[in-house]
């Protein structure tokens, strides 16, 4: 799921950017670091970012109705797949089919840790005061 998570905020906050020529590991690496950078002005800053991006992203994963669109593209995929007579790409799209309820439960369980943090450490009155004590401590 971290990369997975990686790969879609790098894509969304970086665009094109060379961080999108790394692999999956790299770009959760380069994401880490990206938080992590010691010395920044506004450190909360990078947090809020990613915040907005990563409640951007999972609008979809929040909602049968997001889920039931993606079912209805692999879907999709698996018959354009087998009419093409691409059989790799249909036994990929019904891998992926097959899979959806276990990465639907994964995403469940990242969503109920993402409330959890959101409600507390990302929180406006959370990141003002570790803003402030970053800066006192710069």
């Amino acid at each position: 799921m971290q990369l997975e998570i990686a790969g879609f905020a790098t894509f969304l906050m970086f665009g094109d950017d060379d961080v999108l020529s790394l692999g999956e590991s790299g770009r959760l690496e380069f994401l880490h670091r990206w938080l992590n950078e010691p010395d920044l002005v506004s450190p909360g800053g990078r947090a809020l970012t990613f915040q907005m991006h990563f409640d951007w992203f999972v609008e979809d994963r929040m909602s049968d109705d997001g889920w039931k669109r993606t079912e209805d593209l692999m879907r999709k995929n698996l018959n354009e797949a087998k009419r093409d007579r691409k059989f790799a790409a249909a036994r990929k799209a019904q891998r992926m089919l097959d899979l959806l309820p276990a990465r639907k439960e994964c995403w469940n369980h990242v969503l109920k840790s993402w409330n959890a943090l959101t409600a507390t450490y990302l929180t406006h009155e959370a990141l003002t005061s570790w803003t402030a004590a970053e800066t006192r401590r710069a």
